[in-house]
């Protein structure tokens, strides 16, 4: 698999963005918009999606636009061949339709490990020029990610059940983290988020 690196960190910042939901929704905090939430609690401008988010989003919008722009990742993460422009597509027309210096600021943070993520998406500097002549002209991204199987001729591998698997407590597993155990052994959650109110 090419792309197995982009995988995962794509996989993790889907891992990331799921904590930061479930944390805000467990803490309930006294907040209305996005902007107050990173005033209450400074430590969460350095992440990611929130701080590149517009700041008087409301912190329920937020929460619902996530929530929508990353349920299809994990079924894409797992099609044989990425549809890179599905990825950002979903993120940038939920989360960053009105804030294009946010969205230009997301995909710079996400570049260094998924290279690819948003480039089909940025305007061209012949678009920009053409644009500021014809303001109502919209480009029109393709659709978010689909569940078309068509065209994958791949046999898939037997299914076997790791956690019922135990006749080979020696096995491990093969990754682009290394050899490691299928059960995960003294593996700590690398993905913490700090404590907020």
């Amino acid at each position: 698999m090419e792309d197995a690196f982009e995988r995962r960190a794509l996989l993790l910042h889907l891992g990331r963005t799921l904590q930061l939901l479930a944390r805000i929704l467990q803490t309930q905090p006294a907040v209305e918009t996005v902007g107050d939430l990173i005033a209450r609690n400074p430590i969460l401008e350095n992440e990611v999606l929130l701080g590149h988010v517009s700041r008087s989003m409301s912190l329920q919008e937020f929460i619902a636009r996530t929530q929508q722009a990353f349920c299809g990742w994990p079924q894409a993460l797992l099609e044989e061949k990425l549809d890179h422009d599905a990825f950002a597509t979903s993120v940038r027309n939920r989360l960053f339709a009105q804030n294009p210096r946010g969205w230009h600021a997301y995909t710079t943070t996400l570049r260094p490990e998924v290279a690819w993520f948003g480039l089909e998406l940025e305007p061209t500097p012949a678009s920009r020029s053409h644009g500021r002549h014809r303001r109502n002209n919209r480009t029109v991204a393709r659709a978010p990610i689909s569940a078309d199987m068509a065209g994958v001729d791949a046999v898939a591998a037997p299914a076997r059940e790791i956690e019922r698997d135990k006749d080979d407590a020696g096995r491990t597993l093969e990754s682009v983290e290394g050899l490691s155990s299928p059960y995960g052994s003294g593996r700590s959650n690398e993905q913490s988020l700090p404590d907020f109110e």
